[in-house]
């Protein structure tokens, strides 16, 4: 019997809603189509979050879709995205 390593649960937070995601492609479709449903534009839409299950932010989605590592006050310029979802 070989043990198996559970993937982490992440959560993409937008505003005070939670989703539950299971990867950085999942979290950047899923803002993507809550964005679009909600039809604002972005400066009228919430900072979205991803999460673990203990609230820690594991990283960010911007209003294009794009996941960044952390919080959206550490992003520097040069900071390439951990999922970019121009290149699927």
């Amino acid at each position: 019997m070989t043990a198996t390593a559970l993937a982490p649960t992440m959560f993409l937070q937008v505003g005070r809603k939670r989703y539950q995601v299971e990867s950085f492609k999942q979290a950047s479709e899923m803002f993507c189509a809550v964005r679009d449903k909600a039809g604002e534009g972005s400066s009228r839409t919430p900072t979205t979050l991803i999460v673990d299950e203990q609230g820690r932010v594991v990283g960010h989605v911007t209003y294009n879709g794009r996941v960044w590592a952390g919080l959206p006050t550490e992003w520097q310029v040069g900071t390439r995205p951990i999922y970019d979802n121009r290149t699927v």
